[in-house]
């Protein structure tokens, strides 16, 4: 970091996985390099596809942990269900009064602030996913809402993988809602990493002429996502990417970060 620090005006992290993990675990080095950036006056913007809450519920977890972004630093996927509920409804596409819903229960209030409840059996064939909690009875329930006519998924966290602390990785709400995507053939929306419009949301939080700097753990999200935003990106190695793995991820998405951080 001491090599950067001074070759950018923003700093946008991702959250589990490149600062923290489950519960109250901190990286190591995470801290200081959060202290450090906020002492030298840079712009810090936490960008997430955590879809559990709202923004600011997100910004207390991260306070939480020691790293204290303002409700107006965390940019999430869940804040940009909001815009696009209310462009189909303009459009006359889906009602969206009710979904059939995959994720913790406090993403209910995400879903909440665009006045869409989650129930067992929706009027329209709409499943919500944000996170891997599904049972196969969800699972398999959740299918036979989106075969119907009019089918509508909407993949409010697109990470297909998670970092664990002992070094390993599971499949998550990307993975799942893939695999619902593939059984059922149903229209499907993402939100979140890598995908413009979260991208869109973050540049207009900055400064016009900021030289901004994109810090995650995945290539998929955080460093392709930097590309398509026009940012330059540093990749966390070993924690959402194997190292044995970094060199084929790279050549299937023809894409490679400007910097690799590599955890003493």
């Amino acid at each position: 970091m001491s090599e950067i620090i001074d070759v950018y005006d923003a700093f946008c992290f991702d959250g589990y996985g490149t600062l923290y993990n489950c519960g109250q675990f901190v990286y190591s080095g995470a801290l200081e390099w959060f202290s450090a950036l906020r002492k030298a006056g840079k712009e810090l913007r936490l960008v997430t596809n955590a879809a559990s809450n709202l923004d600011a519920a997100l910004a207390q977890d991260a306070a939480d942990r020691g790293f204290c972004f303002t409700a107006e630093e965390t940019i999430s996927s869940g804040s940009l269900l909001a815009a696009t509920v209310a462009d189909i409804r303009k459009r006359g596409e889906w009602n969206l009064d009710e979904v059939f819903y995959i994720g913790r229960e406090t993403g209910k209030n995400v879903l909440g602030t665009c006045g869409i409840k989650a129930v067992e059996h929706p009027v329209e064939p709409v499943v919500a996913v944000s996170s891997s909690t599904a049972t196969p009875e969800m699972f398999e329930h959740a299918v036979r809402i989106l075969s119907q006519d009019r089918g509508l998924l909407l993949v409010l966290n697109p990470d297909a993988w998670a970092p664990n602390i002992d070094g390993t990785r599971s499949p998550v709400s990307g993975d799942l809602s893939e695999r619902l995507r593939l059984l059922s053939g149903a229209k499907t929306l993402y939100f979140g990493k890598p995908f413009p419009a979260i991208w869109e949301r973050v540049r207009e939080t900055l400064s016009p002429e900021a030289r901004v700097l994109m810090i995650g753990d995945t290539i998929g999200t955080d460093v392709f996502g930097a590309y398509v935003a026009g940012f330059d990106s540093a990749l966390v190695v070993g924690r959402n990417v194997p190292e044995q793995d970094l060199e084929s991820d790279e050549a299937l998405l023809q894409i490679r970060p400007n910097f690799y951080l590599v955890p003493g």
